[in-house]
This record gives C-alpha cells, sequence and structure tokens, in this order.
C-alpha cells in the first residue's frame, strides 16, 4: 500500500486553498506594481540616418545574419559595430 496516498479534500478545505490562492495573486499584483515604479524607465534615444557603401559580399552576409537571427539588418548592424566602436573610442581617448 502506498503511504502517500491522502484523503480527499473536503468542501471547506477547497474553498479555503481557494481563498489562499486568489488572494496570493492580489498580493503578487501589488507587489509587481510597486517594483515596476522603482525600475529604470527606459527612454527611446534619438537616431541618426547613417548610409554607408558595403562590398556586396559583406552585404550578402549581413542578410543571411538578419534573415537566421530574425532580426533585422540594422539591428544586426547596430550589435555587430556596438563593441569595437566603444573600444576603438576608449582606446583613441588613451592615445591623445
Amino acid at each position: 500500500m502506498n503511504k502517500f496516498i491522502k484523503a480527499p479534500l473536503s468542501k471547506v478545505e477547497k474553498e479555503k486553498k481557494a481563498e489562499d490562492f486568489l488572494s496570493f495573486s492580489k498580493e503578487k499584483k501589488e507587489e509587481d506594481i510597486t517594483i515596476n515604479k522603482k525600475e529604470r524607465v527606459l527612454k527611446k534615444e534619438d537616431t541618426k540616418a547613417f548610409l554607408i557603401r558595403l562590398p556586396l559580399s559583406m552585404m550578402q552576409d549581413l542578410t543571411e545574419i538578419s534573415a537566421i537571427t530574425g532580426i533585422s539588418r540594422n539591428a544586426s548592424c547596430i550589435e555587430l559595430l556596438r563593441m569595437p566602436v566603444r573600444e576603438k573610442l576608449k582606446e583613441l581617448k588613451e592615445y591623445k
């Protein structure tokens, strides 16, 4: 015989569990609201259009990256350039 078999819950116990569950859900929502107020507000940064001439093979590579990842070519370029640009700027500032 299995030691872990429990008797079914009575109607009163079921109602108590339901109330606890619903009150927990309400408490959780209130906590989420207060947490969101403390978080950093994200602001969309201004953008500037920038045209660039690329070799055709590089453009095809960027298009393939975009197709594989599912993000736009613009976003792919930004991700690829973000760290090298910062590193180069830091290097140039140290050089001066």
